[in-house]
């Protein structure tokens, strides 16, 4: 095995709404109360992996296929000591002109 670099842009290649809160062992401070849908999809990255993804985008009219797409970091939940416990999600990227 060897690191590489992925980097942090793709394209969307499908995607789905989770529009209600996952089952154990989904831990975050969110109640089914306060849960928000958020979108999961797969995003080819350049080099033609496949990452599956929560996405920032959560309704129907802000996601296609084939939308460029770029990785950020969002904190999921605080730990004991107060830290921020932090994943990465896809979000669309701008259109370059």
């Amino acid at each position: 095995m060897a690191p590489a670099d992925l980097g942090n842009q793709g394209t969307l290649w499908t995607w789905t709404i989770q529009s209600f809160m996952p089952k154990t062992p989904y831990h975050t401070d969110e109640t089914p109360e306060t849960f928000t849908p958020y979108g999961v999809g797969y995003v080819e990255l350049a080099c033609g992996l496949k990452v599956e993804s929560r996405l920032r985008e959560n309704t129907p009219e802000q996601l296609t296929i084939g939308m460029p797409m770029k990785m950020e970091m969002i904190t999921v939940r605080k730990d004991e000591e107060g830290t921020d416990l932090l994943t990465f999600q896809f979000c669309a990227a701008e259109e370059q002109h």
